[in-house]
């Protein structure tokens, strides 16, 4: 049951990094055994995504290879889903590790959110910048030298993806996405200042928006701990490889 919903996990975050990715005009290509894209990421998203175990390493390590003789003069990411692959020929060095998470089977009672808090979709592009602001957690002064953004207006007009703002009674408390897909729906990019409290209400409306489908992501330390107590379960490892631009 595990390996099965591991891979349908990996498949989910191939969909959503091709979402971000097309959204920015640098649409990835689905492989039997990987997905990826030639044309550069937003920050913070792969540029391979394996989506199979080690039983396809070789295509993988023969894609991964392809992929980064095109351009030695910026760096590459790839993420090894199934934590199986041997980079270190290639130059990659381990970025961090971190643990696929599901909740597949019944599902605590989050219908009782913290008094005071309220769950919102983003609609607009308005709402969709101002919960980025939010996300990356940016202040007045950064405002000044606002890096470029990462989610598109044009993701919200995807109905398997949604934005969630969880306001308190004290303003904003976080927020997260929900990206439906592979059969599952991918919880991804939670932020707050009370994650028990994001946990929650991100459970809740998963519930609402796409009842009965099981809900995956991946977090690693702290993170991880409180994906645990919300009820999740670890399903398996994988590892965020990075590859260094060379001198120009």
């Amino acid at each position: 049951m595990k390996s099965s919903i591991t891979a349908l996990a990996a498949h989910n975050n191939a969909i959503w990094c091709d979402a971000v990715c097309r959204a920015h005009d640098r649409p990835g290509e689905f492989h039997e055994a990987l997905w990826l894209t030639r044309l550069g990421t937003p920050r913070f998203y792969p540029d391979a995504v394996t989506t199979t175990g080690v039983e396809a390493a070789s295509a993988q390590l023969e894609a991964i290879a392809d992929l980064i003789a095109l351009d030695r003069r910026r760096e590459w990411f790839v993420k090894d889903s199934f934590h199986c692959l041997r980079l270190e020929s290639f130059g990659f060095k381990p970025l961090f590790d971190a643990e696929w998470i599901a909740m597949s089977g019944a599902r605590p009672d989050v219908r009782h959110h913290e008094p005071g808090d309220r769950s919102t979709i983003v609609t607009d592009e308005a709402e969709l910048s101002a919960w980025e602001r939010s996300w990356v957690g940016e202040d007045a002064k950064a405002a000044a030298i606002r890096p470029p953004r990462v989610f598109m207006p044009r993701l919200l007009a995807d109905n398997d993806i949604v934005f969630v703002s969880i306001q308190g009674e004290d303003g904003r408390a976080g927020g997260g996405i929900l990206n439906r897909g592979a059969d599952v729906v991918g919880l991804s990019n939670l932020f707050g200042s009370h994650m028990d409290r994001v946990w929650r209400s991100l459970i809740a409306v998963a519930g609402e928006m796409f009842p009965g489908l099981p809900l995956v992501g991946y977090e690693h330390g702290d993170d991880l701990a409180a994906a645990k107590l919300a009820g999740f379960e670890t399903i398996g490892p994988l590892r965020i490889w990075r590859l260094p631009a060379t001198a120009r």
